[in-house]
């Protein structure tokens, strides 16, 4: 294994936490809200103005740093951008050269949301 935490061992959990405190600070310091759930994250932002659309940008460049730092790789297919209410700012989100794509829904954890 190059990189991870061994699943199945009784420290396998705390580990996992341990590892992935690092991405949870650094995402906290760009004031983005994030969600963690086993190996998923969530970052979200609520969008006013182009500015906010940056930070957002800046959090996902983050990720990807850390992902790469790791040697982990990120599934930039099973990524999406939901926008949620009236959306006014036009911003294309990226994680390294991939443009992340924009959706009308997804699926979290089984239910759908618009």
């Amino acid at each position: 294994m190059l990189s991870g935490v061994v699943q199945g061992s009784g420290l396998g959990p705390l580990l996992f936490l341990m590892y992935i405190d690092g991405l949870a600070k650094a995402l906290e310091s760009v004031g983005v809200v994030t969600k963690f759930f086993a190996d998923d994250v969530k970052v979200y932002l609520k969008i006013v103005k182009y500015d906010d659309c940056v930070f957002l940008q800046k959090a996902l460049d983050l990720i990807s740093q850390w992902a790469s730092d790791w040697q982990l790789q990120i599934s930039v297919e099973k990524c999406s951008v939901l926008h949620v209410g009236p959306c006014h700012v036009s911003f294309r989100y990226s994680i390294g050269i991939d443009v992340i794509p924009q959706v009308t829904q997804c699926k979290d954890l089984g239910e759908v949301w618009f």
